[in-house]
């Protein structure tokens, strides 16, 4: 575990919420010199702790039609193989959980919704699963700046909130070019590439590369983050909490109170036997217990399952989907 400072921290919490801000406008904001800010950000980039940026996105203007969970139970002396095979779909993202029944969960990416059945067919045919769930997702609030960074911060942020979300409209599609998917790739894998580089790969202009990464920022399409490696911030695992409550109109209340709950990084709104999916950052299993209880507590929850997986390597992996709520 690596121990950071205030400034430190509030760096990181700026290129979470935007990855592309400037040292000088970050500057400003935690009134310091902006070589001090460039300082901090090279030092904590040679320990590890910085280790990449990359984006989140909006599938919706993107074409896509939706984004499902998928929990699925598997002998535990196949998983292995599992996940070779689900790896093989390219729809959908899988990861290993624990202390649950549902073994794997996984994430399809969905051109039309008609190929959640296909996914779920395939699924079922080519692997040995003794159980399927299927969630669609029907809003997302990503928040990795809500990450409790060191232990004298303050509750969380409010400055890190954004205007009011663009919110996705089928017709954008068309507004979306091959150039802007180039750029987004090229994104995708390096955040904070200089948009020279990018115009040179792609062969335009630097102003051309400048303008598109605006209009796909402001439009909602995109958010670059930087990737960090929450291990050396003293981080051990996420853990997953499916919440079920008593009715639909308890569901501002619950996600307000959960935006307010430190290291809790995603609250994914969806249709089923459960109402949201909330994802948080741990350092040890007093935090879980904490947790758990902080969030059963919460007024209108009625269920609380919870599961628990690994660290990915650098965090936010790409493609996150972008905040629509």
């Amino acid at each position: 575990m690596l121990k950071i400072s205030e400034l430190d921290s509030q760096i990181l919490k700026y290129l979470l919420h935007d990855g592309r801000e400037s040292f000088a406008d970050i500057a400003k904001k935690c009134n310091v010199t902006k070589n001090k800010v460039w300082k901090r950000y090279n030092v904590m980039e040679k320990k590890g702790v910085i280790v990449g940026a990359t984006l989140q996105v909006n599938f919706a203007i993107l074409g896509y039609d939706a984004l499902a969970t998928l929990l699925v139970n598997i002998e535990a002396q196949q998983i292995d193989q599992v996940v070779k095979r689900i790896e093989q779909i390219k729809e959908v993202h899988a990861y290993r959980q624990y202390n649950t029944a549902y073994n794997l969960r996984g994430v399809a990416v969905l051109k039309d919704l008609s190929e959640l059945d296909q996914v779920k067919e395939a699924i079922r045919r080519k692997m040995p699963t003794m159980g399927l769930k299927t969630y669609i997702w029907t809003g997302v609030k990503n928040i990795p700046q809500n990450l409790m960074l060191t232990q004298n911060q303050n509750m969380i942020d409010k400055s890190f909130e954004t205007a009011e979300p663009v919110i996705p409209k089928r017709e954008k599609e068309a507004t979306i070019d091959e150039l802007d998917r180039k750029i987004i790739n090229k994104l995708t894998s390096n955040g904070r590439e200089a948009f020279s580089g990018i115009a040179r790969d792609i062969g335009t202009s630097t102003d051309t590369i400048v303008k598109r990464y605006h209009k796909l920022k402001n439009n909602g399409v995109i958010k670059v983050a930087i990737q960090i490696d929450l291990k050396r911030l003293g981080y051990h695992a996420l853990l997953d909490f499916n919440i079920a409550s008593v009715s639909s109109l308890n569901l501002s209340g619950i996600v307000e109170s959960l935006e307010n709950t430190p290291d809790i990084i995603t609250i994914t709104k969806t249709s089923g036997d459960y109402d949201l999916q909330v994802t948080a950052a741990i350092r040890n299993i007093e935090q879980m217990f904490t947790l758990q209880e902080t969030i059963a507590k919460i007024p209108g929850v009625t269920i609380v399952e919870t599961s628990a997986r690994k660290l990915p390597t650098a965090w936010p992996t790409p493609l996150q989907y972008i905040s629509t709520y």
